[in-house]
């Protein structure tokens, strides 16, 4: 069946309408949003009797691609570009983590805001504080508006909780970036699917450890349908000491610190302005897990593989293991290594692939 692009509206979510594009790239990836351009013919009469303006609406519709009766991505459209002389409509997209820096956490979305009640959530796991952040931003009114078809997992019982005061603004993105980054917090990310029916878009989100999934490629064999690997160690970053400032002003800011030199690096110290954060806790658990993102040098391996490949692009699963045979890098011994899958974006042809190392 190879690839299809559906267009979708932001009312029903189950307008489905096939469109017929030359080209479309998109993708996934852990804990941010990925962007993709679609590419359509119009002179082609098969291809232009289907592109009315109503299921190409900026906003108003999503662009779906999908691969064997799977949907891998689903993006807002933003942009569209006509080029009347060449018969070209170029549709620029992104996924519904763009929609997080425009929702609130908020009980009045309006005049009242600043004297509201606060949004709390108590006694949660960190995953699932995740979870109730990108719900409270669906919920306001018009509820059709701004409710999304979105699934969660059940609550789950724990030590945290976190108090959002109506005065400050506080955006779904900022809140939802905060609890990845506080140390044990979750990894998120949003699987696209088709719902009952195959006709209505939905997305699952998925957050805490996120692991299922186990692919394998030696890329030494003679005919791999690996390619073009890029193996990257970044030492920008490193950081042995990170100090971080919370609320507060002068003399009286609230301050937490971390460190860990545990290679032969030079001291190398951070301060990190957290704005608003006035637990001491929070605050250092901020602090802790910026050390542990920072201490080392990261490792990235990348490859390409067809999309006509033993391994589809409907199989991946953001989190899950890469266990990859490489050979003649100079920053990673010969052998097999197991990476974790942190993004993937694809075109017509070929699958991108991004990882991580594990334990490394």
């Amino acid at each position: 069946m190879g690839w299809r692009y559906f267009s979708v509206g932001t009312v029903t979510w189950d307008d489905k309408v096939e469109l017929y594009a030359a080209d479309s790239t998109g993708g996934q990836a852990i804990g941010g949003g990925e962007s993709g351009t679609s590419t359509f013919f119009v002179k082609d009469p098969k291809v232009a009797e289907p592109m009315t303006w109503a299921r190409i609406a900026p906003l108003e519709r999503v662009l779906v691609a999908e691969w064997d009766g799977n949907a891998v991505y689903a993006g807002f459209i933003l942009e569209v570009d006509e080029d009347l002389d060449a018969g070209i409509v170029t549709i620029q997209h992104t996924d519904v983590w763009w929609i997080w820096a425009f929702r609130y956490l908020l009980n009045i979305h309006g005049n009242g805001a600043q004297t509201a009640s606060d949004v709390t959530f108590s006694n949660l796991t960190l995953a699932t504080l995740a979870n109730k952040i990108v719900a409270k931003g669906l919920q306001a009114e018009p509820a059709d508006r701004y409710s999304l078809p979105m699934i969660f997992t059940a609550d789950v019982a724990g030590a945290n909780s976190r108090r959002y005061e109506g005065f400050k603004f506080t955006s779904v993105e900022d809140a939802l970036d905060e609890v990845m980054k506080t140390n044990g917090g979750p990894d998120v990310a949003f699987d696209v699917r088709w719902g009952p029916g195959t006709t209505a878009l939905q997305w699952v989100m998925r957050s805490g450890a996120l692991t299922t999934g186990k692919w394998e490629w030696d890329a030494t064999a003679p005919k791999t349908e690996v390619s073009r690997i890029k193996f990257k160690t970044d030492a920008s970053k490193v950081t042995n000491k990170v100090i971080g400032a919370g609320e507060g002003s002068e003399r009286n800011i609230l301050v937490r610190d971390d460190s860990s030199f545990n290679t032969t690096a030079p001291a190398l110290e951070r301060v990190e302005s957290y704005s608003g954060m006035s637990d001491a806790g929070q605050l250092q658990a901020r602090v802790t897990a910026d050390l542990n993102a920072h201490n080392n040098p990261t490792q990235q391996l990348s490859f390409r593989i067809p999309v006509t490949g033993a391994v589809k692009v409907g199989d991946l699963i953001l989190g899950g293991t890469c266990r990859v045979k490489t050979s003649g890098i100079y920053g990673l011994s010969a052998g097999w290594h197991e990476w974790r899958l942190i993004k993937f974006t694809f075109d017509r042809t070929w699958i991108y692939l991004q990882m991580q190392q594990i334990g490394g």
